[in-house]
């Protein structure tokens, strides 16, 4: 992943002005073609991520990932991706799909509270995939969705879809790998 001095100041560790950056972040590439690159009909150069401080590489991945949850484009015109399963869900899954009325009959015979944990579980999903499509990996992806959403840091449309998506019977107290 690439970032352009701009999208990086204001970051904890870096230097403060657009020109410290630039020789910083020049120093730290050392004019390695990999890390560094010219920006396509622009006069910008990028810079590759690896070439920052490992903590503002974080806090800049924190920020880039709160970014793309706080967009509220669902990825609707995102390419389905085919990957080969030959389980036999996935198999029922793909007849679903090629058949609308089998799918009228799965979805008419679901309660209206179960269509809306259905919706609130496929849009968690979805935002996981769009993680995973910015480079993160798919534990890291459900883990940082997870604990935000504990920690309450999630967009509110997202909190209210992993309220509703969690669908827990009573009023047992879950049991949770974070404090």
């Amino acid at each position: 992943m690439f970032v352009t001095v701009n999208e990086l100041i204001g970051i904890p560790g870096l230097p403060s002005t657009v020109q410290g950056l630039r020789l910083t972040l020049n120093k730290r590439a050392s004019g390695s073609p990999e890390l560094v690159r010219k920006r396509e009909g622009s006069k910008a150069f990028e810079y590759h991520v690896d070439c920052l401080p490992e903590e503002a590489r974080r806090t800049f991945m924190e920020r880039h990932y709160r970014q793309l949850l706080n967009n509220r484009d669902n990825g609707k015109e995102r390419p389905v991706s085919a990957r080969a399963e030959s389980s036999r869900k996935s198999d029922e899954l793909q007849l679903i799909r090629q058949c609308p009325a089998l799918l009228e009959r799965e979805v008419g015979s679901l309660t209206t509270k179960q269509k809306e944990i259905a919706h609130a579980r496929a849009t968690l999903a979805l935002y996981i995939e769009k993680l995973r499509d910015a480079g993160m990996s798919r534990t890291a992806a459900v883990n940082f969705v997870s604990v935000g959403s504990r920690k309450g840091s999630l967009p509110e449309h997202l909190m209210k879809a992993a309220e509703l998506a969690n669908a827990r019977k009573g009023n047992q107290p879950r049991r949770s790998r974070y404090p």
